[in-house]
């Protein structure tokens, strides 16, 4: 597999060169949104970051500096509010440690949510600028599979692609195909195989390119248009898709920019 990639330094050679607008708190996440739309970057919506407690705390921390320092990811612009409390500051310190294309601003420092955008779209800018991508080859693919739908075995698949060197990780604990891709986020996967359930629609992670497997299911066939591989594919044209959207190709849930990001918690609380 001829593999091409982007080397973002400490975080590693992504397949994406995606730059993250990332929300510390629930209350930023609006004006995050519309900073990445002007910058064409990578967002999204949570209820992290205020009124939690205990494990929590440093649980969302670690997540969302997983995100930060994800391969795919180019550079990283932390947002915060100001009084919530996993502050914005603190977690780019934490980010800083590793990888010096990230910032930070504050909507209650900047003059309110237009004061915010503008501020922080310039230090968007200023990150893409400062911190150039360049294309290289990737060495080695790590793919993530999702089996949510815990009827599919993947054995063959498996082997196939270890025996072209493909590292592989595998997240089967949820039947909710959100927590699994979360799961293979944190381990750093460049791709995503999904495999959903069979009442499950097709989904993605904005960060990670995620090529969706239909079942046989009567959900699956009513919208199988919506899945990039049908529930006969073989390993061979598994491969040749991977192949294809590791070198460019959008998935079909990239292509219409949907997907979520969920960070699991401990404790439910406000």
């Amino acid at each position: 597999m001829s593999m091409k990639g982007f080397d973002h330094g400490n975080r590693g050679i992504g397949i994406r060169n995606h730059q993250l607008i990332l929300p510390s708190v629930v209350c930023s996440t609006r004006v995050s949104s519309r900073i990445a739309k002007e910058m064409d970057a990578i967002t999204f919506a949570h209820q992290h970051g205020c009124g939690f407690i205990g494990n929590d705390v440093g649980r969302i921390t670690d997540f969302f500096a997983a995100l930060a320092n994800h391969p795919n990811v180019s550079s990283t612009l932390i947002v915060g509010l100001g009084c919530e409390t996993l502050q914005g500051n603190e977690l780019a310190d934490k980010l800083l440690t590793k990888n010096k294309s990230t910032n930070y601003l504050v909507t209650q420092e900047s003059g309110g949510v237009q004061g915010t955008v503008n501020s922080g779209v310039a230090a968007a800018t200023e990150l893409k600028a400062k911190y150039p991508t360049p294309q290289v080859v990737l060495p080695r693919l790590h793919l993530g599979i999702d089996l949510s739908d815990d009827n599919i075995k993947v054995d063959e698949i498996v082997s196939a692609f270890t025996e072209v060197g493909v590292d592989i990780t595998v997240a089967a604990s949820h039947k909710n195909s959100g927590l699994n891709f979360s799961d293979l986020m944190e381990a750093g996967v460049h791709v995503i195989l999904s495999f959903p359930d069979k009442n499950q629609p097709p989904s993605g992670f904005p960060l990670i390119p995620t090529i969706n497997v239909a079942s046989g299911s009567p959900l699956h066939m009513a919208i199988s248009q919506d899945f990039d591989l049908s529930a006969d594919s073989s390993p061979e044209e598994i491969m040749e898709k991977i192949n294809s959207v590791v070198n460019g190709e959008l998935t079909k849930v990239e292509a219409i920019g949907a997907g979520e990001i969920i960070a699991g918690r401990e404790v439910r609380s406000v």
